[in-house]
């Protein structure tokens, strides 16, 4: 992982055959516009491209930043907690006060419907994390119930499975 933000350098890394992992837990618009050089340089070698949309609803310019990112590009996969999941899709009203996920607002069923129409519009999959993890590429929807309490006390937790996600795509 060499966690560039340089956009100028996104086509060389993309040619490698690595993943791309866009994390908003430090963005601006310069960040942002090098995320999205750097996803039209993946996107442009069929190389995979995820998003952890962090924090997304918990300012304004997160939600438009989230807005800019999936206008500019294609993500093989979106991976965040309720409240991340629920900007990703447009979702109005959406009240977050930092990057973890708070009291779910949502039932099982409206999560699952909501991670399996979020991937059927986005064509791609989707992995909305939380006691119970959704996982659906629109078609197909699983249920993952083997966390740990500890995981919502671990800042970074959410980081860690996205980089370990990237991982795999990047050989599979």
């Amino acid at each position: 992982p060499i966690m560039s933000n340089n956009g100028l350098e996104a086509g060389d890394l993309a040619a490698l055959g690595g993943s791309l992992v866009i994390n908003m837990g430090t963005t601006t618009p310069e960040i942002r516009s090098n995320h999205l050089k750097a996803i039209a340089a993946y996107n442009a070698v069929g190389g995979p491209v995820i998003l952890d949309p962090v924090g997304a609803g918990a300012t304004e310019q997160r939600r438009e930043g989230v807005k800019a990112l999936m206008a500019g590009g294609y993500f093989d996969l979106i991976k965040g907690n309720e409240g991340e999941i629920r900007t990703v899709s447009g979702a109005a009203g959406v009240k977050q006060h930092g990057v973890d996920s708070g009291a779910s607002q949502l039932s099982q069923a409206e999560r699952v419907e909501l991670v399996r129409t979020l991937a059927a519009r986005e064509h791609n999959v989707v992995l909305m994390t939380g006691s119970t993890d959704v996982l659906s590429d629109g078609e197909r929807t699983f249920l993952i119930s083997n966390g740990h309490e500890y995981l919502g006390e671990i800042t970074g937790s959410g980081c860690t499975l996205g980089t370990t996600i990237a991982s795999v795509l990047a050989i599979e």
